[in-house]
């Protein structure tokens, strides 16, 4: 879905496929209370999310990526975390939807995988029961049914003997055993939209591959779209189709992974695949970025990103940074983007 320019918000959409989005935030601010004090950790991020598409969020620690992910399942009360603008899952408002009907949502049409499943999973009970609660509040399927289902999720995710892992604890799995039946889990019910946070931080190369092929083909298979947040640009490369680059709670890039990736016009892009490890130009590996995400409490007007950036200069310290279409789905939010 293209926008139009008059009805875009500011600083810019990510454009799904030609279908209405599954997800779609507007505007989307995010405000953490600390007593009395309400500090912005998410400033104005909009992006739209395709039946069937692979959208990945990137950045570095700190940039807000998690925490979109959290405002989007609702796992924070609104005491603590405060959404301002607007977010939306298959047209229906997610911000303003009772507290009873969010409960139904999570776990059924919108899953998360974390990133570390040993702090998800309950220590106590056996994997395949730890899937079977989720049929049990989601689903109206009978116990045969119920079994049935959980063998056949844990097949999907590639375990020869379903059966048995089904029978296992959580510490008698290794960690990508752990991760794969995350992954199950989330998938239970046949959501709409998968959210994977993080979902390989902690796996070695070969695991990693393994969890990224298994979501991928199970995306295929069902049709999900999935929200895929990382700092991985290797995996963001290779799996994703569209791409919105996250810092200090901005979105600076956005776009096709072909555009993005492939030709990166903002410098916060073009600095983080310079930090890939093995990157070279010239023959020379590159430098990593000097300095660190600001804290929300330092924020000033003007780019976020202007203390880090080789090419900034005092007109990057205004207050409005203005969003640049680079194509009809590309745009970046800065003074000089380069191709």
């Amino acid at each position: 879905m293209t926008l139009s320019s008059d009805t875009r918000p500011a600083d810019g959409t990510i454009a799904g496929q030609n279908a209405a989005p599954v997800l779609s935030a507007r505007n989307l601010s995010l405000y953490i209370r600390e007593g009395r004090n309400r500090i912005r950790i998410v400033s104005d991020v909009s992006f739209e999310i395709a039946a069937g598409e692979f959208f990945a969020l990137v950045g570095e620690s700190g940039s807000g990526k998690t925490m979109i992910a959290r405002s989007i399942m609702r796992l924070l009360p609104a005491s603590m975390l405060e959404i301002e603008g607007d977010l939306e899952f298959c047209g229906k408002s997610l911000t303003s939807l009772p507290e009873n009907r969010m409960r139904a949502l999570r776990g059924g049409a919108i899953s998360m995988i974390f990133q570390e499943p040993m702090t998800s999973l309950d220590p106590l009970m056996p994997v395949g029961r730890q899937i079977e609660e989720t049929l049990e509040l989601h689903s109206d399927l009978n116990r045969r049914q119920r079994a049935e289902r959980i063998e056949t999720l844990l097949t999907d995710v590639r375990f020869a003997e379903p059966a048995k892992v089904a029978a296992m604890f959580p510490h008698e799995l290794s960690g990508g055993m752990r991760q794969r039946a995350m992954i199950a889990m989330a998938l239970a019910n046949n959501p709409q939209l998968l959210i994977a946070d993080e979902p390989t931080t902690a796996l070695d190369v070969t695991i990693q591959r393994e969890v990224m092929e298994i979501i991928q083909r199970l995306r295929r298979k069902y049709g999900l779209s999935v929200l895929f947040i990382s700092h991985d640009l290797s995996l963001v490369h290779q799996y994703a189709e569209r791409v919105g680059v996250l810092y200090g709670g901005v979105l600076m890039e956005a776009g096709p992974e072909r555009d993005v990736i492939g030709r990166s016009a903002h410098p916060y892009t073009q600095a983080l695949l310079n930090c890939a490890p093995g990157r070279r130009v010239a023959g020379e590996r590159r430098r990593g970025i000097g300095g660190t995400v600001p804290s929300p409490r330092d924020w000033a007007p003007g780019c976020r990103f202007r203390d880090r950036c080789e090419r900034a200069d005092a007109a990057c310290a205004n207050s409005e940074i203005p969003v640049k279409d680079l194509s009809p789905e590309w745009r970046a939010k800065c003074l000089r983007p380069t191709e």
